[in-house]
C-alpha cells in the first residue's frame, strides 16, 4: 500500500502550500484583480511594464494574459534569456501566423508581444521593438522582469503603466493560507504572521509554511511552535 504523505494524513488531497502557479490558479499571489487590470490595458492598446522579484507571481500574471488573448492567436511570448543574439522579431511575427503566412514569410501585424526576463534585453532589442511597434506589428508590449533599464524610446511607450507584482501585506499573507487550509489548527494566525516577517516574498512564505507544517506533523506535534520558526527559518 502506498504510504500517505503528511498533507494526505491531514486531510488534503494535494499539497496546500504548493508554489506551482497552476495549483491554485490565479490565487497564488492574490493577483486576480491585477490580471484584469493588465488585460484591460491591453484591450485598450496600451503597453505595460510588469516588474517584481522571483517568486512574486509574474508567471501567474503572464498566464492570465495568454489565457485571455492566446486563444485568438494575438500573443507572442518570448523569453529574452534564451539567446545571446538580437531578438529576431521578423521570425516571431512570421511564426505567429498560419500556414500560408509562414510559407510566404508574411509578418503578422497587430500583435501583443510578451517579453519575459526583459532585463536581459540590450538597447538594440529595445530600439527595434519600438520600431516594430511604430510600424503596426505590435499593438501592445508587455515587458516583464526585474531591475529593467529601458531606453527613453521604450519608456515613452510604457508611460505610467508600470506595475509591480507581489506586494502583499501581513493580513493578505494570512488570508492566502487560510483560503488554502481553512481553520485547521496546525498553524495559527500568530505563527503565520511570524513566518511572514522572516521573508515577505510570497513564494518563500508558502515554502516556509510548508516546511514548518511538515516538520510539526513529522515530529508528532499538533501545531507549529515558535521554536520551530527560530530553528528552521533562522
Amino acid at each position: 500500500m502506498k504510504r500517505l504523505t503528511w498533507y494526505h494524513e491531514l486531510g488534503f488531497y494535494s499539497n496546500p502550500f504548493s508554489i506551482k502557479p497552476a495549483a491554485f490558479h490565479n490565487e497564488l499571489m492574490g493577483q486576480e484583480k491585477l490580471i484584469d487590470k493588465i488585460n484591460e490595458k491591453l484591450s485598450d492598446v496600451q503597453s505595460v511594464l510588469l516588474s517584481g522579484r522571483y517568486g512574486t507571481g509574474k508567471t501567474t500574471v503572464m498566464k492570465g494574459i495568454t489565457s485571455k488573448f492566446g486563444g485568438k492567436r494575438e500573443v507572442i511570448y518570448y523569453n529574452c534569456n534564451q539567446s545571446d543574439e538580437l531578438i529576431d522579431y521578423d521570425k516571431l511575427l512570421i511564426g505567429a501566423g498560419g500556414f500560408f503566412r509562414r510559407l510566404f514569410r508574411i509578418r503578422k501585424k497587430n500583435m501583443i508581444i510578451l517579453l519575459d526576463e526583459a532585463q536581459e534585453m540590450n538597447e538594440s532589442d529595445m530600439d527595434n521593438l519600438v520600431k516594430y511597434k511604430e510600424q503596426g506589428f505590435f499593438r501592445s508590449v508587455v515587458v516583464v522582469g526585474n531591475d529593467i533599464e529601458m531606453t527613453p524610446e521604450l519608456e515613452s511607450f510604457i508611460g505610467n503603466n508600470k506595475i509591480k507584482v507581489g506586494e502583499i501585506n501581513e493580513d493578505e499573507a494570512v488570508k492566502i493560507i487560510r483560503k488554502r487550509i481553512g481553520e485547521i489548527g496546525i498553524i495559527s494566525d500568530k505563527m503565520l504572521a511570524k513566518v511572514f516577517s522572516k521573508d515577505k516574498n510570497p513564494r518563500a512564505f508558502l515554502k516556509n509554511c510548508e516546511d514548518l507544517c511538515r516538520y510539526a506533523y513529522e515530529n508528532g506535534e499538533e501545531e507549529v511552535k515558535e521554536k520551530y520558526i527560530n530553528e528552521i527559518l533562522a
